[in-house]
């Protein structure tokens, strides 16, 4: 039976890259977006490959889409929360200016949406005793940084919730884990907007290609629930 990689917030850069990644495996490709316009170029540029790949539309930051979508999509054997797009940076501030009110944004964003996918997906994963939830994290997680205040608030929560899922998870036969994205990814909007004018440091850049075979090598091995891909922030 062919398995379905299912990408929650899939984009021209890190989700194009997954997508070719497994679907070099076999797996034919679910991918989820706001848009049907960015889905529908996805899928042709899926096509080219020989991936096979499906688009539907739904908003991962909200809770009842992302269910839709799961009901959808049918099986998912690999799930990937990849929340991300042009205004990802936005309502992320230093610890200094951290209030209830945007950490209450970012907490929706990285942390509930997260929970949400995982209620999704989890039944029909533990009812076979297969499965993988995959989580795109980020290194404010494990190095905290006072330019990140709530969105590192949010990823160190995010960390210790894969953390436990994996712990419970693996008696049932289900993965969890995460890539914590510890550089930039090249072609993404932050490393477009960051190097659009002139810089007084080198920042690291690693291509997505890279981010992509790092989640495919922890699902495949499962013998670590988190990876880090880059030194960024350190």
């Amino acid at each position: 039976m062919t398995k379905t990689l299912a990408i929650f917030g899939a984009g021209p850069v890190l989700g194009l890259s997954l997508a070719r990644r497994f679907g070099r495996e076999g797996f034919r490709v679910a991918l989820v977006a706001r848009t049907t316009k960015n889905l529908d170029a996805l899928v042709a540029e899926l096509a080219r490959d020989g991936i096979e790949a499906t688009g539907f539309a739904a908003d991962v930051y909200e809770p009842e889409q992302i269910e839709a979508a799961v009901a959808a999509i049918g099986r998912i054997d690999v799930a990937a929360f990849n929340p991300g797009g042009g205004n990802m940076g936005e309502g992320i501030v230093p610890v200094l200016d951290v209030d209830p009110d945007n950490l209450r944004l970012i907490l929706d964003r990285f942390l509930v949406s997260a929970v949400a996918l995982v209620r999704a997906v989890l039944p029909g994963m533990a009812e076979r005793g297969d499965g993988a939830i995959l989580f795109t994290a980020g290194q404010s997680g494990l190095h905290p940084a006072p330019f990140l205040g709530n969105a590192g608030m949010a990823q160190a929560a995010l960390r210790n919730y894969f953390h436990n899922l994996n712990s419970v998870l693996a008696e049932k036969g289900v993965y969890a884990g995460a890539v914590n994205v510890g550089a930039l990814i090249e072609g993404s909007v932050p490393h477009l907007t960051l190097t659009s004018g002139p810089l007084d440091f080198e920042p690291e850049v690693i291509h997505p290609d890279v981010f992509a075979d790092a989640f495919w090598k922890l699902q495949a091995e499962r013998d670590a629930p988190e990876a880090l891909v880059g030194s960024f922030g350190k």
